[in-house]
């Protein structure tokens, strides 16, 4: 026989195990399509071509809406704003698209704008309820996963949420491949974690049903929810996460047991999105605040003079604590603290670093007088991204025996030469240098950095030479010598330049250099370098 068979909406194997032996009688010309919300069960049955459905068009997602909301191809005269904000938050799903059209439908003006800042908290019932059934089918990790993401993870690097998620005890290896496979997020090209901003609002419907006080749910993001859990202390043992923007809320103090009536936290950020100087810390708080589960703790302005007591080391997987008035680490980790925010870090116990194995991000930027640093922190194994910017007392780096660090911002430290062991970071893609005023010479060793992509060396005023061998970089590099004091670059260098493998950027003391072949063109040829970017 020559057929066309449907199956619509499978959701396991076993739906379609009983009839695969039926369909030995159909002829090679026969064609079976399966629907489903999960590629496992295509891969099952051995699924010769995968299709992904993707988002309506803008022009295609505007005419579906019209349809049901105006009975017409087009908004009506009038509505064209409203259904442009319907259009941002429906992002080209047709379920969204015919729900709302259904549901404004021969609606005032004055109800089409509160139905719409509605939807911004409260998402849709109809919309809800058939998003919710791929969610239902997740495991009790897999939908923990799902709802950090939704709260907290969305635009952040799955490498960093792996780590956060094994150190929670979540299985993230299998959890993260089932939500992909399912749709419900998706890994982008630069290794980021994304998800539909439909989905994410189910996330958090689903943490907004657990209660109607907030101090009873599992994750705390919008600022209204903790500026009321934190300003009157009514936070509980059911509190797992909170992400709070700074520049949103009043200035508040917190209660003393304010986190020690938060014993299961795992997730803190407390963060500022004003980059004018404004908001910088709103809170006051004098009591440890005795972090016995925290992962990842990111509190910009932190306002003690020492990490919390039980923090522990060994869960940490971030720790920022951008412009500190830490004057103590750990019990190990000794720092004087004065008047004018002098830090003086003292060598550690060597065994504090062993015990930080699972750091994926460390931040002390601003720490505007550290001067020194332990003996192993570029040695963490899982450590990628270390953050220095800012540490203008800091002379020296420590030697590097091994090490897997991504990224090295040392913006503005006081070193006059990098160690030659930074070789040893084989890693290492990105080394902002920038405002290093003190830095006389690089070591001979760079060129040894075969992933080095970006070397910023802008406004070194007093480094006048590079490195003959830095010309044998293996990998595309974009070089900033602006504002440096160099006036002429090595042969081996320039040829990097000429073919079309160095994008340069240098100062007025620079003599001229060749054109490379791309600029003789008229055209700049990028390509070489888009591979950079895909590591960020």
């Amino acid at each position: 026989m020559k057929v066309l068979i449907v199956f619509d909406d499978v959701t396991c194997f076993s739906q379609l195990e009983s009839i695969i032996g039926s369909l030995d009688c159909l002829t090679p010309v026969s064609r079976i399509i399966i629907t489903t919300r999960n590629k496992q069960v295509l891969r099952n049955w051995g699924v010769s071509k995968i299709y992904e459905m993707e988002a309506l068009e803008y022009h295609h997602a505007l005419e579906l809406f019209s349809r049901h909301a105006f009975k017409q191809n087009h908004p009506e005269v009038g509505y064209e704003k409203f259904s442009s904000k319907v259009m941002k938050y429906a992002q080209g799903v047709p379920l969204a698209l015919k729900v709302l059209g259904c549901f404004l439908y021969e609606r005032e003006k004055e109800v089409w704008e509160s139905a719409i800042n509605k939807l911004q908290r409260i998402l849709h019932p109809s919309i809800l309820e058939v998003l919710k059934i791929s969610y239902d089918s997740l495991d009790d990790k897999e939908k923990n996963i799902f709802l950090d993401v939704a709260c907290f993870f969305k635009g952040e690097d799955v490498n960093l949420v792996m780590k956060f998620h094994n150190a929670s005890g979540f299985y993230p290896e299998i959890g993260i491949s089932v939500l992909v496979d399912k749709s419900l997020i998706a890994i982008d090209s630069y290794n980021k974690i994304r998800m539909h901003d439909l989905l994410q609002e189910l996330g958090r419907e689903i943490v907004r049903q657990e209660s109607i006080n907030p101090g009873n749910r599992s994750r705390l993001w919008h600022h209204e929810d903790i500026y009321e859990v934190l300003t009157y202390n009514t936070g509980t043992e059911k509190i797992e996460g909170i992400c709070l923007d700074m520049s949103k809320v009043k200035e508040f103090h917190l209660n003393p047991s304010t986190f020690t009536k938060m014993p299961k936290l795992r997730f803190l950020k407390f963060y500022s999105s004003s980059f004018n100087g404004e908001n910088k810390c709103k809170m006051s708080y004098l009591q440890d605040p005795g972090f016995a589960e925290v992962k990842y703790l990111h509190w910009h302005g932190y306002p003690l003079k020492s990490l919390p007591s039980n923090l522990s080391a060994e869960k940490l997987v971030l720790l920022e604590v951008p412009d500190n008035d830490i004057e103590q680490l750990w019990d190990c980790v000794k720092i004087i603290h004065t008047a004018c925010h002098k830090l003086i870090a003292k060598i550690p116990n060597p065994t504090l670093m062993a015990r930080l194995n699972k750091l994926v991000i460390l931040n002390l930027r601003g720490s505007k007088s550290l001067k020194s640093l332990p003996s192993g922190i570029f040695n963490l194994e899982f450590l990628t991204k270390l953050d220095l910017s800012g540490c203008s007392k800091l002379k020296r780096l420590p030697e590097i025996s091994s090490g897997n660090i991504s990224w090295l911002f040392l913006r503005g430290i006081a070193i006059e030469e990098l160690p030659s062991s930074i070789e040893r970071l084989r890693r290492l893609g990105y080394l902002d240098l920038s405002d290093c005023k003190r830095l006389k010479s690089l070591p001979s060793s760079l060129y040894k950095l075969k992933s080095l992509g970006v070397l910023s060396l802008c406004g070194c005023s007093n480094l006048q030479r590079l490195p003959e061998c830095l010309g044998q970089l293996s990998s595309p590099i974009i070089l900033n010598l602006a504002k440096t004091n160099i006036e002429r670059i090595p042969e081996s260098i320039i040829q990097v330049f000429v073919s079309g493998n160095l994008l340069l950027s240098y100062g007025e003391s620079f003599q001229s250099l060749p054109k490379p072949p791309f600029l003789e063109r008229g055209c700049i040829a990028l390509e070489p370098f888009l591979g950079l970017f895909s590591k960020s």
